[in-house]
């Protein structure tokens, strides 16, 4: 990969990383959108992606917790059985058509649900022991779909909560990067399993420089100067894009 691509690359990582965590998310299905456009082993593509999910979102969940929006007595239902499916979503074999298709596809699926989480305002469920109850089935599912494309799953988590009245909103934010980080820890050691993680020094250690930076910054930006609904209105417009692109080439 030359300078000038790394640099591109580098500097995107930067501002979408950025631009999630101020919103609770790890940034994994731009990440993947990006990659996407200019490398073609989906491998690197899903590795990079998940390291660069761990490295913003380990920081806004410590963030998130030292603020009291993160609970871990709620998060942990939702990520019982998801970690061991994520592992085996990314132990699952692809080609490489599949692969862009399930992507493409995903992608698509985010923009809808990030979508939906924008414009449908609710009030949170009250009755715990019917969160308990669903949300460890929905963690399994989102856990090997996530690991399987490699994202942490949270941008799909966290519309269905807030869809689905189960927790109030600061509170979902804390429990859907608790939901990426171990998804994505699990996805990674699905890989690495597999034996297939992988990384050129450079490249790997630019794109973790960048949301490092990126997320440490978004993560502790107030929100007084961004609006929510504008970045995620943004971020969904650009992952339908790339989505609907992967899925017309590769059909």
């Amino acid at each position: 990969m030359d300078l000038t691509t790394l640099l591109i690359i580098s500097l995107l990582f930067l501002l979408i990383s950025f631009l999630y965590s101020t919103v609770g998310f790890g940034g994994g299905s731009s990440y993947l959108a990006i990659l996407s456009l200019f490398i073609t082993d989906f491998n690197t593509i899903r590795t990079h992606a998940l390291l660069c999910n761990i490295a913003v979102v380990t920081i806004g969940c410590i963030i998130a917790y030292r603020k009291g929006f993160l609970s871990f007595k709620k998060a942990i239902p939702y990520t019982l059985f998801s970690v061991p499916a994520a592992l085996l979503g990314a132990t699952v074999k692809l080609s490489e058509k599949t692969f862009f298709l399930v992507l493409g596809g995903a992608l698509v699926l985010s923009a809808v649900a990030l979508f939906f989480q924008v414009v449908k305002q609710v009030k949170p469920l009250e009755d715990r022991k019917k969160v308990l109850v669903r949300s460890i089935p929905l963690g399994t599912v989102l856990g090997f779909l996530s690991g399987m494309v490699g994202i942490g799953g949270g941008i799909f988590l966290s519309p269905v909560l807030n869809l689905l009245n189960w927790e109030e909103t600061k509170k979902i934010a804390g429990i859907a990067g608790f939901f990426i980080l171990v998804n994505s820890i699990g996805g990674i050691a699905g890989l690495a399993i597999k034996g297939t993680i992988p990384v050129s020094l450079p490249f790997t250690a630019c794109v973790l420089g960048a949301v490092t930076i990126g997320g440490f910054a978004g993560s502790m930006m107030s929100m007084q100067l961004f609006n929510a609904l504008i970045i995620k209105r943004l971020t969904a417009v650009l992952i339908l894009v790339v989505g609907v692109k992967l899925l017309i080439e590769h059909l």
